[in-house]
């Protein structure tokens, strides 16, 4: 590998942060969880279905990195993967307001750039695709989206274009602006139902997954990751966030989307601290509530999705310690090529230092005790510090666990 690319995983390494390029040269370990997650790939594009998997594990033990993963081998298979992590500005309890980072995180295979652009250049009206997808909108999907289509492959008017992207794109253009530009364009009034973004957002979803495989794509790939973000909201808005779970866990026969493989990443603590918790877990509380407020139908959807979230997650298992081993050794090797020095460093001693830390803090103390070791010349003495990890409950504030090495 050559310095500056050796440079750059270093400092990518060290940063803390996941990501596709360095997903792509780490990539050690869980190979069984990996082929289970291109099966489901491979069998969402070959029946045209839609799948879901939750992965839970615990912080800094390789979720995220094992997003990025599946996210490069998904592309390789042609599919379209959109990547989307969870906050409190993006909240799973308000899908009207994930769906626009979802198509702004979403990466049609060989593209550089994400976005709803790529997925409607050119779309003409009139070719092939473009009548599938109006055919497919007006008789499918709420109106509004349908007007939005056929005025986007119609509009000649630049600002009217760009409004009607925006709204394909989670920007939501008022619904009489719509009809003022149909009438611009056809030179006729359009009925156009009543938008309620909250409600009527997953249609746009529809959209989105039957336009990328209409585009040739084999599917799509939707990551989410940080789900565990939702036992900082308040009891209503996991309830939202519950049945907005639901569309994707639990599809009807014409609610799913189409050839779409949809991934949770979830911290192992969401279990014991929000669902099972000693006071007021959610499997109880929730359905309760809901069937007091007059809504037993939702309540019992919500049961489900927790019960299936009991049931059915998918863990994250340890990596094993020879794969920990190979993986500090990389570090070691691209340390070395980085900086063009041969470090005396014993993995093994790296190891029984940090043997109750986590990966992630294992990496960082592994660098740690690299940089010492070239900047001095001196065997470092470190101690890995105990990380901190936020309470996940209505008052904790959203964020990610902080792990450090003290020097």
């Amino acid at each position: 590998m050559q310095k500056f690319e050796a440079v750059r995983v270093i400092e990518a390494l060290r940063s803390g942060i996941s990501s596709r390029h360095l997903s792509a040269i780490f990539s050690y370990g869980r190979e069984g969880l990996l082929e289970k997650m291109q099966r489901d790939l491979d069998a969402a594009a070959g029946d045209e279905s839609s799948r879901v998997l939750v992965l839970k594990g615990d912080y800094g033990e390789g979720k995220t990195h094992l997003l990025n993963v599946i996210f490069n081998r998904a592309q390789e298979k042609n599919f379209a993967v959109s990547f989307v992590v969870l906050s409190k500005e993006t909240p799973f309890s308000r899908l009207d307001r994930v769906y626009p980072k979802v198509v702004a995180g979403t990466y049609l295979p060989g593209e550089v750039e994400p976005g709803i652009e790529a997925l409607l250049r050119d779309v003409r009206p009139g070719s092939a695709i473009g009548e599938e997808i109006l055919t497919f909108a007006r008789h499918k999907l709420h109106s509004k989206v349908f007007y939005v289509l056929e005025n986007y492959f119609e509009a000649g008017d630049t600002q009217d274009l760009h409004d009607l992207a925006g709204d394909l794109a989670g920007h939501w253009l008022p619904v009489d602006q719509l009809k003022a530009v149909h009438k611009r364009n056809f030179g006729r009034s359009a009925k156009i139902d009543r938008f309620r973004p909250k409600a009527d957002v997953w249609d746009y979803f529809r959209l989105l997954a039957n336009l990328i495989k209409r585009r040739g794509c084999a599917g799509w790939l939707v990551l989410f990751d940080e789900f565990e973000l939702v036992g900082t909201m308040g009891i209503a808005a996991r309830a939202d966030a519950y049945t907005n779970l639901g569309r994707f866990l639990l599809p009807g026969e014409a609610d799913f989307l189409v050839s779409t493989y949809v991934v949770f990443s979830v911290a192992s603590r969401f279990w014991p601290d929000v669902l099972l918790r000693s006071r007021r877990p959610d499997i109880d509380e929730l359905p309760r509530r809901l069937v007091a407020r007059g809504e037993p139908h939702r309540a019992d959807l919500v049961r489900r999705v927790m019960n299936t979230l009991l049931q059915d997650a998918v863990a994250l298992e340890t990596l094993p310690a020879g794969e920990v081993r190979r993986m500090l050794a990389a570090v070691r090797d691209l340390h070395a090529s980085a900086y063009g020095w041969e470090p005396e460093a014993d993995i093994d001693a790296i190891l029984e230092a940090t043997k109750h830390a986590r990966l992630r803090t294992k990496i960082r103390y592994a660098l740690e005790y690299l940089d010492l070791k070239y900047l001095y010349g001196e065997e470092p003495q470190l101690l890995a510090g105990t990380p901190e990890e936020l309470a996940l409950d209505e008052a904790a504030a959203a964020g990610d666990a902080v792990e450090n090495v003290d020097v």
